[in-house]
């Protein structure tokens, strides 16, 4: 069975991949073929993922009635998209453009997947392996590379990172505490980043992980006391550590010379948000979106146009319009229901929150994207509505979760 948990675990990777080479290959003449390849590899994994492991119409209450229009309506974007690709130019498009035509796939995908405890104990134990070698990249970028490009210093760093913010709030389900100890380092150090390059919506969605990972644990029966209190006591001395090291930096830290006041956010927004609903000004654009392929006025842009708004609610406005927006909306809050009071475990309120955080993080950006966050993000969804992931108890998950260690 591991064989196919790999095979979506290196879908992942992939994708990290892609999206880095999607930015250094000219810098450093990577051929384009090869981004190509793996983003067909990865859509192609996740293809033969769902095709092995259909969902369960007993396990799951998956096809309920928004759902269904949801994939429908998915459905009749993603043909009227198609039909709009008359040379090679699209096809290049559709696999080397992270923001166009699969983001819209994914959930047609991973929503008819079966995901069991099994599948999130194997992520768990490869997203552990795999963010130590992020800390090693972060822990460069701090010492040798904070005067990069943040873009570029975010892939670099997320190469390794399949699951992280996933693995913050499951760490307590592993049977290795250090684990714990490095994820949560991890974040601290990327708050630190976030906060260098002046990026208040990546800073927010930080703290948010950091909360939830916080009031799971408090929470659950699963954690000693002392080791809520050790975990606690980490995250202080570790804060503290960053604060008096980086104290100099942090202090005029970009962040906080952009602001988070309404004045400050209107001043990196405002003219985005005009240009868009002066021009998504009629009754069809509301209702039906400008499809997969639509752009809208963007007057700081030299053509005069984007493909894109920094909002993922706009934007998703802009592709399906309310017909794609409030089915997503119903779904995902349907999901963090289930997943926070309906969940007899942990793991279920770990993929609620994950839920969660992205509705607030499409606020200040969390686009659709062609990316492993945002597999994940309908991963969670999926494990949701799955009665498999709910039903057993924490110990019961922690058993299989651990079944090769404590065996």
């Amino acid at each position: 069975m591991q064989t196919k948990e790999k095979l979506f675990v290196f879908s992942l990777l992939s994708l990290n991949i892609f999206q880095w080479i999607s930015v250094v290959e000219f810098d450093y003449g990577i051929h384009h073929l090869v981004k190509y390849l793996f983003s067909v590899f990865a859509i192609g994994a996740l293809f033969y993922y769902q095709y092995t492991h259909p969902v369960d119409r007993s396990e799951t209450n998956i096809y309920h009635p928004v759902i269904i229009f949801f994939l429908i309506w998915s459905g009749y974007l993603l043909i009227e998209g198609a039909f709009g690709f008359n040379d090679i130019f699209y096809v290049q498009r559709v696999f080397g453009q992270q923001y166009f035509y699969l983001p819209y796939l994914l959930p047609l995908i991973i929503l008819y997947t079966r995901f069991d405890i099994y599948f999130f104990g194997y992520l768990l134990k490869a997203v552990s392996a795999l963010i130590i070698l992020s800390v090693i990249v972060q822990l460069y970028v701090m010492g040798f590379n904070l005067g990069d490009p943040f873009y570029e210093n975010f892939l670099r760093i997320g190469l390794f990172d399949v699951g992280s913010g996933l693995l913050l709030l499951m760490a307590h389900f592993s049977s290795k505490k250090q684990v714990s100890y490095i994820i949560i380092f991890y974040f601290l150090l990327f708050l630190f980043l976030y906060a260098h390059f002046g990026r208040r919506g990546l800073s927010v969605k930080t703290i948010l992980f950091l909360v939830a990972m916080v009031i799971i644990r408090l929470k659950s029966p699963l954690a000693l006391v002392r080791d809520r209190m050790i975990t606690y006591f980490y995250i202080l001395l570790t804060g503290m550590f960053v604060f008096v090291l980086f104290e100099p930096v942090l202090s005029s830290a970009y962040v906080f010379q952009r602001g988070f006041d309404t004045a400050s956010l209107q001043a990196s927004r405002e003219r985005v948000f005009e240009d868009f609903f002066f021009d998504f000004d009629s009754n069809k654009d509301w209702l039906f979106g400008r499809g997969l392929d639509g752009e809208i006025l963007r007057t700081i842009a030299e053509e005069g146009t984007g493909d894109l708004i920094e909002n993922g609610f706009l934007t998703v406005l802009l592709k399906g319009g309310l017909l794609y927006l409030i089915p997503m909306l119903i779904i995902m809050l349907r999901a963090c229901y289930l997943g926070f009071f309906k969940s007899n475990n942990d793991l279920g309120k770990a993929l609620a929150a994950l839920v969660f955080i992205q509705i607030i993080s499409m606020m200040m950006h969390g686009l659709p994207d062609y990316s492993s966050p945002y597999v994940l993000v309908w991963v969670a969804v999926a494990g949701c509505f799955s009665s498999v992931v709910r039903e057993p108890d924490n110990e019961e998950v922690f058993l299989i979760m651990n079944a090769d260690t404590v065996a």
